[in-house]
């Protein structure tokens, strides 16, 4: 599960969620259209593998912004 603060711009359409692991390219992940609220349930994960995260906010003109910090978190194997 991923949440962040949300953008403060009057003209906010909603996020993109990106993810990768180690080296590979990143990948959107979010709906096609982009998420209002601010959170993210990642259901296609695998478990001992670890993630790394970043979003950006889209605004309603379509622009998108530069992506946040990246996040990283290892899913527990069962």
């Amino acid at each position: 599960d991923l949440s962040w603060q949300p953008d403060s711009e009057a003209d906010l359409a909603g996020y993109e969620v990106y993810r990768r692991e180690e080296e590979s390219p990143w990948q959107r992940i979010s709906t096609e259209q982009p998420l209002v609220a601010p959170a993210f349930h990642d259901t296609h994960v695998l478990p001992g593998h670890t993630y790394i995260y970043a979003v950006s906010a889209v605004d309603q003109g379509g622009h998108e912004s530069g992506r946040s910090a990246d996040a990283q978190e290892t899913v527990p194997n069962p």
